[in-house]
């Protein structure tokens, strides 16, 4: 494989690979969530819901990453684009799909973020919030794995 399709194939997996990571250090606020108390409490979630809406976009980035290198690289070999930019796999499937997983969590946690500044009881928006946290979890890594068996299907 040529040296320009094959690093276009590349950068998502290593975005991902900083995505994950990065994933894992907003999911550990469900423990941590238990263990802070008062102000620091309070700077820790400001921090959690900020980074919740920067995750979003950032995992948007990284899909679109992925679709364009796929584009690219169909463009590159000569075969139609369109047909370039279908999954062709089930990790292809997984990322959009997981991408609306994560836009349906994240509007849960705004939701639950307003009740609470409203004034309301905002236990149920913030328990379906830490539930779809912990499917989008388990989902990641089965991804991320997937993803790392591709890999190799790709560059051969």
């Amino acid at each position: 494989m040529d040296l320009i399709p094959t690093f276009a194939l590349l950068l998502h997996p290593l975005l991902a690979s900083a995505l994950v990571v990065w994933v894992w250090w907003q999911y550990a606020w469900r423990k941590k969530s238990y263990v802070l108390k008062g102000e620091e409490r309070a700077a820790h979630l400001a921090r959690h819901e900020a980074n919740g809406e920067r995750l979003l976009w950032a995992t948007g980035g990284v899909i679109l990453v992925a679709f364009l290198a796929r584009g690219f690289t169909g463009w590159y070999a000569g075969e139609n684009l369109w047909s370039a930019l279908v999954p062709q796999s089930l990790h292809g499937f997984m990322g959009p799909v997981g991408f609306g997983l994560m836009v349906f969590m994240t509007r849960l946690g705004k939701q639950a973020r307003a009740q609470r500044e409203a004034g309301e009881s905002f236990a149920v928006a913030k328990l379906k919030h830490g539930r779809a946290a912990d499917l989008i979890i388990y989902m990641v890594f089965i991804h991320a794995f997937l993803g790392f068996i591709y890999t190799f299907d790709v560059l051969t």
